[in-house]
């Protein structure tokens, strides 16, 4: 199954050691799910590294290692492949609009823990908790 992942959630992998990374530990092993996100999205998170290290509770090295561990589950989508539903994505939400955009093009939920993106109804927002217990069944 295919989910675009958000900013927040890979934010929340790295800096919580929470249900977040346990679904990217155990996804590593069952290949149960394929997360696609837009290509731009660790450009911040490279700008803000020293920053994110500092506030989670890892060494320089596990950081490191977790880290890679998301990037080597996520395929980065070109922006021009969803660029056309973008205008609809920033009626829905302006904030998380290219993440919108990219689960519009690819019909398919969003891996998110955000309220707002819940209550919108053309997408599905599946929170850490749902993924986990999916991974738990496999």
């Amino acid at each position: 199954m295919i989910l675009v992942l958000d900013f927040n959630i890979v934010f929340s992998a790295l800096v919580s050691n929470g249900a977040v990374l346990e679904v990217f530990i155990k996804n590593d092993k069952k290949k149960e799910f394929q997360f696609i996100a837009p290509d731009f999205i660790f450009e911040e998170f490279t700008a803000h590294k020293e920053k994110l290290l500092v506030s989670t509770r890892f060494t320089r090295s596990e950081f490191e290692e977790f880290f890679n561990l998301i990037k080597s589950q996520i395929e980065l989508i070109d922006s021009s492949e969803f660029i056309d539903l973008l205008p609809k994505a920033i009626e829905l939400n302006c904030k998380d609009a290219p993440y919108i955009a990219l689960a519009l093009k690819k019909n398919c939920p969003i891996f998110s823990g955000d309220k707002e993106l819940a209550q919108i109804s053309l997408i599905k927002v599946w929170p850490p908790r749902i993924l986990l217990d999916k991974l738990s069944l496999i």
